[in-house]
């Protein structure tokens, strides 16, 4: 089969349309030699012209708008508005072209002094240096004038918070200060599921190798809470530390000083206070110095309500609507047992569990039982797990 060429493709359908035209205006009298076919085909070709022209202008324009949003607009915006630049401080600009040839810039002087950057990750507090990577390595910049600091020579960093970076070399982590100079060295080796090691209130927490196990580091590099802790969290704005080790916790001052003993149960923040669950679930409330303000609190009081051996009747009306809409009222008598409130009230102490107490607030229980039902006037269905239940009278004694 013969190829035919592009130019042999247009030139018989440009001939062809052409003889189309003259076939069609030859039907309102055109002749090709005459007046009036040379002014209809300027006229046609004069159109094809100017559409044509406009077609390429929007070509063009199209085209050049693609190109300076994609290789240069992206790639050399100094607009603070633009939407892919990040404020970092005074004129510093971090710019996020999406090409992996990220930039710091200085919307005063126009400058880069940093380009083709991976991403960035702001210090925390009052510190300065922002850790950047540069697609291999990562490093540090002042965030007020786009320097670096830091070169990027290591393979893992994080942001500096308190003065202190850590950074893996070697295959262990350790601290340096503002200088990249190394203050802690050899703190514990690194794992690659490993986030940042930052100090906090002066502290920085540190796991044990398999990581089970947690302590507290000062910036000198000393364990001053050794690694012994199965939990460890700061509370107040890092002004106190809460701590778990087997099944007692304890609270310690910004010295580390403990405020609450080492206790069984569970402690946590509420509103300038320290709330302590106790495992008979009881709950003890401290101030922010540890000082014991409460030994007994609770969440909640509802009275308890039982049915009486009493059969009273009432009527019980019903509607219904027949097929053809007509609505039909019904009625029937209807036993019930009337309700009466029971002499107790139950109380609800920490981890939601119950307890019996007067109506005049004295205890008669501890908060034994995670619900409570009355069942005559002063007798007690009291449910222990999911399946057990006991019944108690009015002196929260467990009747047999």
């Amino acid at each position: 089969m013969k190829r035919v060429s592009a130019k042999l493709f247009f030139s018989v359908m440009w001939k062809g349309v052409c003889q189309s035209m003259e076939w069609f205006f030859g039907l309102f009298g055109y002749k090709k030699d005459g007046f009036y076919a040379w002014c209809l085909w300027r006229l046609f070709a004069t159109c094809t012209s100017i559409v044509l022209g406009i077609l390429a202008v929007v070509f063009v324009y199209s085209l050049c708008d693609t190109v300076y949003d994609k290789y240069y607009k992206d790639t050399h915006c100094y607009d603070p508005d633009c939407p892919r630049s990040e404020f970092i401080a005074k004129n510093i600009y971090y710019h996020d072209s999406g090409l992996g040839k990220n930039y710091v810039f200085n919307s005063q002087t126009k400058e880069r002094p940093l380009r083709n950057l991976s991403w960035i990750a702001m210090p925390r507090g009052a510190d300065s240096l922002v850790c950047f990577c540069d697609g291999e390595k990562r490093g540090y910049f002042n965030k007020n004038t786009g320097d670096v600091v830091v070169p990027a020579k290591f393979n893992h960093a994080w942001v500096f918070s308190e003065g202190l970076a850590s950074v893996e070399e070697n295959g262990s982590i350790k601290f340096i200060d503002g200088t990249g100079k190394t203050i802690i060295d050899n703190v514990t080796a690194y794992k690659p599921e490993m986030e940042g090691l930052l100090f906090h209130g002066g502290y920085c927490l540190i796991t044990t190798n398999d990581g089970e196990l947690y302590g507290l580091m000062n910036k000198k590099g000393e364990m001053v809470l050794p690694q012994e802790y199965s939990f460890i969290t700061s509370m107040d704005n890092y002004r106190l530390w809460s701590v778990k080790k087997g099944d007692e916790m304890a609270v310690f001052n910004k010295n580390l000083v403990p405020i609450i003993p080492h206790m069984k149960g569970s402690i946590y923040i509420d509103e300038g206070t320290i709330d302590v669950t106790m495992p008979d679930h009881t709950m003890r409330k401290y101030d922010m110095n540890g000082t014991l303000i409460n030994d007994f609190y609770i969440a909640s009081v509802r009275t308890l309500e039982y049915e009486k051996d009493e059969i009273l009747y009432r009527r019980s009306v019903s509607e219904e609507v027949s097929d053809d809409g007509e609505v039909k009222e019904s009625s029937e008598m209807v036993a019930y047992h009337p309700t009466a409130t029971a002499r107790l009230r139950a109380y609800v102490a920490g981890d939601s569990y119950e307890g019996l107490m007067t109506a005049d607030g004295h205890v008669v229980m501890m908060p034994l039982y995670k619900e409570i039902e009355a069942i005559d006037h002063d007798l007690y269905l009291c449910t222990s797990t999911n399946y057990d239940k006991v019944i108690v009278n009015g002196k929260g004694e467990i009747v047999k």
